[in-house]
């Protein structure tokens, strides 16, 4: 068990290496057409992902790390039109942050870029391999996320 447990927390090591190595994000956003820190695309990924504006908070508590991170990409991209605060409708006095036209389609691109590298890595495997690999890894993440939080390591 602990042999099949060290290879595949390597594998998974060496497959995020791979995702985050800067070389990679260059290319990433080269092949997208846009200069964009990580960070930066990070917000505009996730706000993507959610599907409605956010506040600081909780783009925050996403990403797993402080408000005030958060808040100079936030101005960094408002620079840059490619994100916009809203007011917030359960509470007039907040605001939330929500992608411009321009940041969707930014985000969708680098998102696609992405996509597209796996969709390249996983062409000669069959469907059933496929659907078997996302459903492993979403229940790795939401389980190894319960235990971290469990143990205080995240929020």
């Amino acid at each position: 068990m602990d042999d099949d447990l060290n290879g595949t927390v390597a594998a998974f090591r060496t497959l995020v290496t791979t995702l985050n190595r800067g070389k990679t994000h260059e290319r990433l956003t080269e092949v997208a057409g846009v200069r964009l820190d990580r960070p930066d695309l990070q917000v505009l990924i996730y706000l993507l992902d959610s599907g409605e504006p956010r506040r600081i908070g909780a783009i925050a508590e996403g990403l797993q790390v402080e408000s005030p991170h958060v808040t100079r990409h936030v101005a960094a991209l408002e620079q840059r039109d490619l994100v916009e605060r809203v007011r917030d409708p359960d509470d007039g006095r907040a605001w939330r942050i929500a992608l411009t036209e321009e940041g969707a389609e930014v985000a969708a691109r680098c998102r696609r870029v992405t996509t597209d590298w796996f969709a390249g890595a996983l062409t000669d495997w069959s469907e059933a391999d496929r659907a078997e690999l996302s459903r492993l890894l979403r229940k790795l993440s939401e389980d190894l996320s319960d235990h971290l939080r469990a143990q205080a390591v995240i929020k």
